[in-house]
This record gives structure tokens, sequence and C-alpha cells, in this order.
């Protein structure tokens, strides 16, 4: 079983793939997303979105499995769907990173798994990881490791799950790891924090060198914004949506009041950004490293005013993310069907479904 499972969290080699599908799970939704090669072209095939009901999950933890076995039964049903690359949210996930003695590549999994309980409050064998090797460390001989882990239960509640309904599920992996594949620029090799900010939760992610080495969550996002605007400004819920997407955080005389009601939040979402990278980038063994960017995304990454704020506040540029960077990077913000500030709910969908041809 565990070579099983090894092999359902690293990618197979790409010759063996088959195109699978980008299917982004959270406990209220699932994203999914397919990508096609048109010759040396990509083409957005189908996408969407299905409401999972409150209480089917919980952080990514199968709380109703049978619900969620209806659901991919109706995904499979309408879609036809076979193959699927995954993520899972990262509530339950430990990200690290780890400096390793110069190893042979067969000798680093077993170095990384002795050191497993030092990182996550599990025993080793409950643990499933994957990782990936940043490189030399600057100062003498050795490597740095970016680890992700999930409990071993939870890959398997998954991995049964699918098969029961006779889908493949060729990887599963973390959001952070989708969206770096998305929206980050290896070639920079930046220390770079992404931030997916959602309707009821913000994910923090700190990429070093195309490796995500820190994860962070906090419990508020943009609904949390809307329900400031219907109390302040005594409106029903989709106008306050409305002016919340159209206005943002304008400053002008007749956007002050939404503003203000705005802020309250905005200002939360931000001390939770300033309080993990000044953790981050504080500890002994990151003092050099510097900060170089804030990518935004999900879908309340985009609220008008909303970056400038946050860049006004925070050390570093702040610019939102583009989710076809690496699809349509001739022309940055055409879809196929999907608009630019739709796309950017999709971007760990889209990271997943890149596995294909990345």
């Amino acid at each position: 079983m565990k070579q099983d499972l090894f092999l359902k969290f690293f990618p197979v080699p790409k010759f063996l793939l088959q195109p699978a599908i980008g299917l982004d799970i959270s406990d209220r939704s699932l994203k999914f997303l397919e990508l096609l090669r048109d010759d040396d072209n990509f083409k957005l095939g189908r996408f969407g979105e299905i409401d999972v009901p409150v209480g089917v999950m919980e952080e990514g933890e199968l709380k109703r499995p049978e619900d969620f076995r209806k659901i991919l039964l109706d995904l499979k049903s309408k879609y036809h769907f076979s193959n699927f690359f995954i993520s899972l949210p990262d509530d339950n996930s430990y990200t690290f990173r780890i400096d390793l003695p110069t190893l042979k590549s067969e000798d680093i999994y077993s170095a990384i798994e002795l050191q497993i309980e030092e990182h996550v409050p599990l025993p080793a064998p409950e643990v499933v990881f994957d990782y990936e090797v940043l490189g030399r460390k600057e100062k003498g001989d050795g490597l740095s490791v970016g680890v992700m882990t999930f409990p071993r239960k939870m890959i398997e509640s998954y991995q049964d799950i699918f098969t029961s309904v006779d889908l493949n599920l060729l990887a599963i992996e973390t959001q952070g790891g989708a969206l770096t594949r998305a929206l980050y620029e290896t070639e920079k090799k930046s220390n770079t924090v992404i931030v997916d900010i959602g309707r009821n939760h913000t994910g923090i992610f700190w990429i070093q060198g195309g490796v995500v080495v820190r994860t962070a969550s906090a419990p508020v996002g943009g609904m949390a914004i809307t329900h400031n605007l219907q109390k302040s400004l005594n409106i029903d819920l989709e106008e306050a949506e409305k002016i919340k997407i159209t206005q943002g955080l304008l400053r002008s005389e007749a956007n002050q009041p939404a503003f203000e009601a705005m802020i309250p939040v905005v200002s939360a979402i931000r001390d939770e950004i300033a309080r993990h990278t000044s953790f981050w980038f504080g500890q002994d063994d990151n003092k050099e490293a510097k900060l170089e960017e804030v990518i935004l995304t999900g879908g309340q990454s985009s609220l008008p005013g909303f970056a400038e704020y946050l860049s006004n506040h925070i050390d570093c540029p702040v610019n939102i993310g583009n989710p076809w960077a690496k699809v349509f990077p001739s022309h940055q913000a055409v879809g196929g069907g999907l608009p630019f500030n739709q796309a950017l709910r999709y971007v760990t969908a889209i990271g997943l479904a890149l596995r294909n041809f990345i």
C-alpha cells in the first residue's frame, strides 16, 4: 500500500499519462478545469464549479463520504471524465524546508522520513509526503529541500473513494503547489508569497526558487467584506456584493461609506499576511532572505484598489496574478470563455491541469 500511495503522490512518468482534469477540492466547492493542446497552443476545455453541501467535508477531511461519492458520480456522468489531478486544502497538510547533507537522489526520501516527526505532529508511518530540492545550500555542502505532507488516512480516503466510482486519481498535491505551477516565474528564483483570497478563507504560501516552503491560512475572506457592507450600509447581500466588486477600495467621496465598511476586514487580511511574512523572514535561517513580491489570486483578489492598499502597507510590490500566464502568454487576459476575474477563482485547477504539460 505504501508504494501505491507513493506513486499517487508523486507524478508518474509523462509518457504514461493520459490527459487529466485539474480538480480543486475545498470544503464548499469543487472547481474543475480541462486544458487541451492544439499543436503548440493551449485550448481551454471544459470547466465548472460544483457546490459541496456544508458538512460533507471539513478542512479537506471527508465527513460524509457517501455524499462526496454522489458528487463524483454526477461529475462523471455529466462530463465523462476519467483521469484527475486533485489538490486538497492545506489545513491538514504540513509544509516545511529542511537542510540535508549531500545525498544521492535515492537516499533523500529516507533521510526526510527520519526527520518527519520533528515537523509533523503525527508518527512517520501515518504521513505521506512529497519533496522538491531547492538546490545547494549557500554556505557549505548540502541540500535544501521543501517537504509537503498529508495524513496517510486522508490520502487513503480520497484514493478509495475515487476507486469506488472507477475514476483514476493520478496525483494528489497541496493547493500551494498547484498555485505555484500556474503563477510563479521559475526563472526569477525569487522569494515570493502567493496569497489566495477566497470567500471564507485566505491561504498564504511562501515560494522559494519555485518550491513551496511555508504555508499559513486565516479564516477570513471576501464574504466577511460583503457582510460588513451589508450591515453597515443596511442593504441586501446582492447589492453589497455588487458594491464590493465594482467599487472596492477606491478612494472617493461617494465611496467613503463603503470604504469604511470594508477596511476592517481588509486590514485583518493585511495583518495576517504581514504577521506570517514577518515571522518567516525574521527567523535566524531566513534573515538574509528578502520578500520580493506578493502575488494575489482567488476570487476576491481583484477588488478595485485592493492590491494598491496592500502594497502601501507591505514593503514589496503586490500584484494580481495572471491565471493565464503559462497558458495564453501572448494574450494575457484571454481565457476562451472564462473571463479574467472569473479565472482568478480557477487558478488552482489551472495549475493542476498544467501537470499534463509542464
